[in-house]
């Protein structure tokens, strides 16, 4: 079973990345595999290759974790494409000045180790995935995207949730396995 950690977004700024690939799309450009909108969601952890037997403790893990946090606010999302020679993703990034979920994401990654678990070691990127790239994207639609502004200052997170990922030709399957509200 493949999993990883996520945060929603609030409606308001999903209908906003809905907006913003609508128009990115009406260019017309080839070699973009668009997130369906049901996909959105801040990447905290991707744990990939996860044993059922483990579930119920991870979730558990996770429940008691995020009833020791408040609402997290996200600040300066940016549009970015990375890596930067050779892009494989669109994507929106954002900061948060909230020190309590690097807590939980530090004390996550060491449950999940101490589990058995090996893990990305690069600091966490929080991040909106909008789009994968499969072949090499014009000049003008780069610079497109790196000029675009979103006019978003902040948006507020109040839920998580573990999912379970399928992955299919078509596009990936996100089933929620546990949700948390702080």
């Amino acid at each position: 079973m493949r999993t990883f950690l996520a945060l929603e977004l609030p409606s308001d700024f999903k209908n906003k990345i809905i907006s913003l690939i609508k128009e990115l799309n009406s260019l017309n450009i080839h070699g973009i595999k668009w997130v369906s909108e049901e996909n959105f969601h801040i990447t905290v952890q991707f744990i990939g290759d996860t044993n059922e037997s483990d579930i119920s403790e991870i979730s558990d893990f996770l429940s008691l974790k995020f009833t020791q946090i408040s609402q997290i606010k996200y600040i300066n999302p940016k549009l970015q494409i990375i890596p930067g020679r050779n892009p494989r993703l669109i994507w929106v990034h954002v900061d948060t000045e909230n020190k309590n979920i690097y807590k939980i994401v530090k004390q996550f990654k060491i449950k999940l180790q101490e589990m058995g678990y090996s893990l990305d070691k690069r600091p966490i990127k929080f991040h909106i995935t909008l789009g994968r790239v499969k072949k090499r994207l014009p000049e003008y639609f780069v610079k497109k995207v790196l000029t675009t502004e979103l006019n978003i200052d902040k948006f507020i997170v109040s839920e998580a949730t573990f999912y379970h990922s399928i992955l299919r030709p078509e596009g990936p399957i996100y089933n929620s396995i546990s949700k948390f509200n702080f």
